[in-house]
């Protein structure tokens, strides 16, 4: 018995030791959120496009949670969450900056927490509905795009 656990025990150590190997040879796992533009919907947008082409003379709409939006946002960012984003679109200060972002030549972009959080989706919508800006998107990615880029974006932590 006492045999068996030795055993074990070795190859666990020999397992680990192998794995430690490979993670100083190849690197930690990728963890990019991979986007092509031109394989996305229309009113979807690439942050290397963002970043890249409209050198990021954008205005952010942060779709997230409260909790979320205080635990980091893009700088710039307004918060209008899903759950509340009637109420949030209608504020008067968030109607003119969504405006002037517009008159400002500034193209907006809502994120939420990844491409399968659906609440960028619903809140640009309702922002294209008010009429008050032609240009928005949807940050394909999300928050965990923001994240994963290794270009160098402004954060308010």
């Amino acid at each position: 018995m006492a045999r068996w656990i030795y055993q074990t025990l070795a190859l666990l150590v020999f397992s680990a030791g192998i794995a430690f190997a490979m993670f100083l040879v190849v690197g930690p796992p990728d963890r990019s959120v991979p986007c092509v533009q031109a394989e996305l919907k229309e009113s979807h947008v690439c942050l290397s496009t963002v970043l890249g082409e409209w050198g990021g003379n954008v205005f952010w709409v942060d779709a997230r949670s409260e909790t979320e939006f205080r635990k980091g946002h893009l700088v710039g960012a307004i918060l209008i969450p899903e759950t509340d984003a009637d109420n949030q679109i209608a504020v008067p200060e968030h109607m003119e900056q969504i405006g002037m972002s517009g008159v400002n030549g500034q193209k907006l972009v809502v994120y939420c927490a990844t491409d399968a959080c659906g609440s960028s989706e619903l809140v640009a919508k309702k922002i294209r509905d008010t009429g008050f800006h032609s240009e928005v998107y949807v940050l394909q990615g999300g928050w965990k795009a923001v994240l994963a880029s290794e270009q160098k974006i402004e954060l308010v932590k």
